[in-house]
């Protein structure tokens, strides 16, 4: 199983922090803080894989600048102990490579952005391996503004996330794992993170305590602390239980088949005996309604014929529900993760053309005639420019709209769909058949439950008694 981490996180002026220091550090950039007149410098900050910034619909664009943004978040906070900003800090399973964690990342911060309405500036941090960090430590900060952000600006607070009845920071920690173990299966990956504790997973695990910075240090010196030996304890008992784990469900996995068997001789040998009975009578009674949801399904019968138990096929429902939208989700992020393939490479062109114009008016600009010629010169110099601005244009259009315009194509939805066949063929087949099983069962549930209410109308039709004429 990979290795799941998301911490929340606030920073706030009643514990001497500023927004402005903390993505200062976090971008690895030069950030002036207007409100204290300090000039946080972190440019010799190494390991910093990637940052952009995340902003609503319709918001400046001038907040697209990190400095300007920041100081903006401090400004509209007045209290002395504010709180500016708020973080999560998310580990990235070691099985992505750099663009997939930057897909990753840009999933998860488009949808904090949709769900709360806030600035978000995230940050990918490199493990320091020189320093003895673990060489799969890539990690992300995501740094959001308190406020919910509208084109006039910054309104009010996104209080949300600080009540723990709202259920928020639960969410986030669900979504987060739920996006992580897409991307992983969308690389072919077979490891899975998990959001729950070792408490409620119950797998016998114990959680190790937090290093923090200071222990952290002392660790890459080689310097043993309280807290580390502990963890390191606690790291190896884990270990044990897991390879202990290991060996029990490879001994369960292969004795299932004799299991079985023997279950099968003990109740031919009592078939009438009173304590085998109410053992086995549920498994039975759920494979005949499974063979003959099977026959419904196959057209061997009519939904008049099966008699199924609304319970039995209600179960079945939700379950092809739940298994069709995990379908739909996957299918959803391999149609956005192909939308910016296309659009980076339409990108990439337009980056080269732009540049090619550039070259060939500077080119142009210093072969500049003397007497004769001078009006094809600036005609030609005029073409060039008005080549590069209109194509600039349309750059930047691709650059911002791309993705959203590029799915409203019909022609790439057919696109997208062949190309998730060629690459998941046997998904998309299950996917087609579960389709089909579910609008069957979906028309029984409906049948069944139209009979249920017909018998109940009838039922208090015949408990009304009818009013007798007065004069």
């Amino acid at each position: 199983m990979a290795i799941y981490h998301f911490s929340v996180k606030t920073i706030s002026r009643s514990a001497g922090r500023s927004a402005t220091a903390a993505i200062a550090y976090r971008s690895g950039e030069k950030i002036e803080c207007e409100r204290l007149g300090i000039t946080h410098d972190y440019t010799r900050k190494t390991g910093i894989e990637h940052k952009e910034i995340f902003l609503p619909d319709g918001a400046p664009q001038h907040l697209k600048n990190r400095e300007q943004l920041w100081n903006e978040v401090e400004q509209r906070e007045t209290r002395k102990n504010s709180t500016v900003a708020r973080e999560f800090e998310i580990a990235f399973p070691s099985e992505l490579n750099k663009q997939q964690r930057e897909a990753l990342l840009e999933e998860l911060c488009h949808h904090i952005v949709e769900r709360h309405q806030v600035a978000v500036d995230a940050c990918i941090h490199a493990p320091h391996t020189d320093n003895g960090s673990d060489e799969r430590n890539y990690h992300a900060h995501i740094l959001m503004s308190t406020r919910r952000l509208t084109p006039e600006g910054f309104t009010e607070k996104s209080r949300e996330l600080d009540q723990k009845h709202s259920g928020e920071i639960e969410y986030w920690r669900e979504h987060f794992a739920d996006t992580c173990n897409m991307h992983l299966e969308l690389v072919g990956s077979k490891a899975r993170v998990d959001h729950r504790s070792y408490k409620d997973q119950e797998n016998g695990l114990e959680a190790t305590l937090h290093e923090g910075s200071t222990v952290t240090k002392l660790r890459r010196q080689g310097i043993a602390t309280e807290i580390s030996q502990t963890n390191d304890a606690i790291k190896q008992r884990n270990q044990t239980i897991k390879a202990q784990h290991k060996t029990l469900h490879d001994l369960i996995e292969q004795n299932e088949i004799q299991l079985q068997h023997l279950k099968k001789e003990q109740i031919q040998e009592k078939p009438h005996s009173p304590e085998n009975a109410p053992n086995h009578a549920k498994p039975t009674k759920q494979k005949e309604q499974a063979e003959i949801l099977v026959k419904l399904i196959q057209g061997k019968i009519s939904a008049k014929e099966a008699h199924l138990d609304l319970d039995f096929i209600d179960t079945v429902f939700k379950k092809a529900d739940a298994e069709i939208k995990r379908h739909h989700d996957h299918q959803k992020q391999h149609r956005e993760t192909l939308a910016k393939e296309i659009i980076q490479g339409r990108l990439k062109k337009s980056h080269a053309q732009l540049q090619t114009l550039v070259d060939q008016y500077n080119d142009l600009n210093q072969k500049k005639p003397m007497l004769f010629g001078k009006k094809e010169w600036a005609t030609q110099l005029q073409q060039i420019k008005r080549q590069h601005h209109e194509l600039k244009y349309e750059h930047e259009n691709t650059k911002e709209n791309g993705v959203n315009n590029l799915y409203r194509q019909e022609k790439f939805k057919k696109y997208a769909s062949e190309k998730y066949q060629e690459q998941y063929p046997e998904k998309a087949k299950q996917y087609q058949q579960l389709v089909s099983n579910y609008k069957i069962i979906k028309q029984y549930v409906d049948l069944q439950r139209a009979e249920e209410r017909q018998k109940l109308k009838a039922e208090q039709e015949k408990t009304i008694k009818p009013r007798r004429m007065t004069r």
